[in-house]
This record gives structure tokens, C-alpha cells and sequence, in this order.
């Protein structure tokens, strides 16, 4: 069994407050194309949110799929994770954004298969720089790890991969076999941002 974990507990706080989950892309709410590119290549999808009242603003627009709240709050994106791995059945959890609306659902199944018999398949780009949020990981060993970050007081989502024993890194060449203009990376950080993928 797969699963994939959407995180959607950020704050927006370049959006004005906004519920940045909620913009429209493309005539399509950027949380709705997540889910829809997940769907195909996982067993189940749980999103994580603040509390319940996102979750009561978000509920309508992505019906079925099951939520999770922050246990701690102030520590950023792992303790989305947290919860979200915690409730996760699959042996193997992709592990995504919600503000990656062009987020490719073949993508996310190479990674899953690379992933198999490992602790994570993280996606890296020239120069180094990796993508912690659109990676998947080995269900019961990243939430062992993300639980000792915690501890820890490490709050860079990078932090668990230190504590791994066995992560594949996944190159741009390999991305690109199934999504050539590596699209599916692209992410919404500010409101101009939502016209520019809008276009693509």
C-alpha cells in the first residue's frame, strides 16, 4: 500500500492571510490539482492542516480524503509530517506541498519505485539542493526520524534525512524522463507567482 501526505498547514503569510491552498490555478483550486495528481499513484491521500477550521475550509473542496492536525504547534512543516505519518497505512508515504500545483503524478510513482527497499527517495538538482517536500520515505523510519528532530528542536524539514540510514538521491535526469521541464517542482511562494504557473 502507498500513501501520500499532502501538507497544507502553512500559514500564507505572503498571501495576506489568504488560504493559500485555496488559490485558483489554471481555474482549479491549487489543493484540488494536488490531490488529483496523487490520486492515480497512491492508495490513500491524508492532508494536514493547522486545526479545524482550516480543515473546515478546505473540507468541501477535497471531500473523502481524510485529515490530520498539527500535535505541536510553531515548529513549521514537521509537525505535519508527524501527524501525517502517524495516521499514514502505506509501508511507503509520499510526502508533498500543496502550494506545488504542476505536481506530476509519474513523478511521484518513479520515486515511489526507486524508494522501494530504502528509507527515502529525495529528489536532488544540480548544485545540491534537494526537495525534502516532494520525496518519499519509508513510512516507519522517517517518522522515527522526524520524532528525534523534534526532540531534537531541529525544524528544517531537512533535518530527518541526517538521521536515515539509507536515502537515494534522485537526479534532474531522472525527473525529467517523465517530466521534461521538471514542472512538477514549481511552487506558489507569492501572489505573482499564482499568474506565471497559471500560464504554463
Amino acid at each position: 500500500m502507498r500513501s501520500g501526505l499532502i501538507l497544507a498547514g502553512g500559514r500564507s503569510t505572503r498571501f495576506g492571510g489568504e488560504e493559500k491552498s485555496l488559490m485558483l490555478i489554471g481555474g482549479k483550486r491549487m489543493i484540488c490539482r494536488v490531490v488529483e495528481a496523487l490520486s492515480p499513484v497512491v492508495d490513500e491521500v491524508i492532508i494536514s492542516v493547522r486545526d479545524e477550521r482550516q480543515r473546515d475550509l478546505l473540507s468541501p473542496f477535497v471531500s473523502g480524503h481524510e485529515f490530520v492536525f498539527d500535535e505541536i504547534h510553531g515548529i513549521g512543516p514537521l509537525s505535519g509530517v508527524c501527524a501525517g505519518l502517524k495516521r499514514a497505512k502505506g509501508e511507503y508515504v509520499a510526502v508533498v506541498a500543496c502550494d506545488m500545483p504542476l505536481i506530476n503524478g509519474a513523478a511521484i510513482g518513479l520515486l515511489f519505485d526507486v524508494a522501494e527497499g530504502h528509507d527515502a527517495a529525495v529528489p536532488v538538482h544540480e548544485g545540491g539542493l534537494i526537495e525534502p517536500l516532494h520525496a518519499v520515505y519509508r513510512r516507519e523510519a522517517m517518522l522515527d526520524a522526524v520524532k528525534k528532530s523534534i526532540e531534537a528542536g531541529e525544524r528544517k524539514i531537512s533535518a530527518p534525512l541526517r538521521r536515515l540510514k539509507d536515502v537515494v538521491y534522485v537526479p534532474d535526469d531522472e525527473i525529467r524522463k517523465v517530466d521534461p521541464g521538471l514542472d512538477t517542482f514549481l511552487n506558489v511562494n507569492r501572489a505573482e507567482d499564482v499568474e506565471l504557473i497559471s500560464r504554463l
